[in-house]
């Protein structure tokens, strides 16, 4: 069996981990209310979630969003890395991780658009 790894997958993969790390991060090694964590989960997976839908159905502008969201992920990893000393190094994962979804983002809409 050989493993093909597409555009979509490494999009797809890339969402993936970056809504585990943020579910990890916000879910677990935060600390704040049980409320402040529901809240700040749903607000930073909602958009996730819905992206994931149209990346996995291989809609072209499924692609050109996670480009897009994935800029605000590494805003907000870099204000985060620049702010907080407690939580640098989980910021520096999340710049990591929305630069891994921009560049999968990347190569599916150049992928797409050669064929």
């Amino acid at each position: 069996m050989k493993l093909r790894l597409t555009g979509r997958a490494l999009s797809l993969g890339a969402l993936v981990l970056l809504g585990l790390w943020l579910l990890v991060w916000l879910g677990l090694l935060t600390q704040a209310t049980a409320a402040e964590r529901i809240t700040w989960l749903v607000l930073a997976l909602i958009p996730i979630a819905i992206i994931a839908y149209f990346v996995a159905r291989n809609i072209k502008s499924g692609f050109v969003w996670c480009g897009f969201v994935s800029l605000g992920y590494f805003a907000q990893g870099i204000t985060v890395t620049l702010t907080s000393r407690s939580d640098s190094d989980y910021g520096a994962v999340e710049i990591f991780l929305s630069l891994l979804l921009f560049t999968a983002a990347s190569i599916s809409l150049r992928a797409r658009r050669q064929t």
